[in-house]
C-alpha cells in the first residue's frame, strides 16, 4: 500500500505541481489539462533540481498548495467524527494534514520520470455541478499505461475549482488516508491522529 500511495502521489504532483502560469480555474477540464501539460513540460526541464529540497518546497508552496482543497480533503479524512470536534481541533488537523501532504509531495517529487500525458476533452460543466472527475492516461516507457482520474470540487462562493483527490488504477489517495487515519480518530481521538500525521514528516 505504501508503494502504491507513493505512485499516486507522484502522479498527483505531475498533474498539479507547477502553476506559475495563468490557467482557467472556472472550468475543471481546462484547468486540469493545461496544468497537467505545463507541469509535465516543466518537470522534464528541471529534473536536475528535484533533489533540492528548497526548490521542491518553493515549488509546492507557491504552485501546488493554492490549487488543492486541503480543508475539504482533511474533513473527508475526519469523516463522521467531524461533528464531535471543536473548531480549533479541525484547524489543527487541517494544518497537520496539509503539512503531511507537503512533506509527502516533497519526498516523492524526485521519483518523477519521463512520462507522456494523454489528456481528455474539455467540456462545459453545468452550473449546478459541484464535483467533476477528469480522466487522463499516463504512458510510461516499458511499463503498462496508468489510468488516472483527478477529482476536483467547485467552490460555491468563488466559482473556482480545486483538486482534492486522485484515483489511479481504481485506488484513491484520499480513500487510502481515510482508511489509515479515520480509525485512529474513532478509537483514540483527533489529537492522536494529529500526532500520527506529524510523525509521518
Amino acid at each position: 500500500m505504501k508503494k502504491l500511495f507513493t505512485l499516486l502521489t507522484v502522479i498527483y504532483l505531475s498533474l498539479f505541481s507547477n502553476l506559475s502560469f495563468a490557467v482557467d480555474d472556472s472550468n475543471p477540464y481546462a484547468l486540469a489539462n493545461e496544468v497537467a501539460q505545463q507541469t509535465f513540460d516543466e518537470l522534464r526541464k528541471h529534473k536536475d533540481k528535484v533533489a533540492d529540497r528548497a526548490f521542491l518546497n518553493n515549488l509546492i508552496d507557491n504552485n501546488l498548495m493554492p490549487y488543492v482543497d486541503n480543508r475539504y480533503a482533511a474533513y473527508k479524512v475526519i469523516g463522521k467524527s467531524l461533528k464531535d470536534t471543536t473548531e480549533q481541533e479541525r484547524n489543527d488537523f487541517t494544518e497537520a494534514f496539509t503539512d503531511y501532504l507537503r512533506n509527502t509531495f516533497a519526498d516523492t517529487l524526485g521519483k518523477y520520470t519521463d512520462q507522456e500525458l494523454i489528456k481528455g476533452p474539455v467540456t462545459e460543466v453545468p452550473a449546478d455541478t459541484k464535483i467533476v472527475s477528469v480522466k487522463f492516461t499516463i504512458k510510461q516507457v516499458g511499463k503498462a499505461d496508468i489510468a488516472v482520474v483527478l477529482k476536483l470540487r467547485k467552490n460555491e462562493k468563488t466559482g473556482k475549482w480545486k483538486a482534492f483527490d486522485l484515483i489511479a488504477e481504481n485506488v484513491s489517495i484520499l480513500d487510502a488516508k481515510v482508511a489509515e487515519i479515520n480509525p485512529i480518530i474513532t478509537k483514540d481521538g483527533i489529537t492522536k491522529a494529529i500526532t500520527v500525521l506529524k510523525q509521518h514528516k
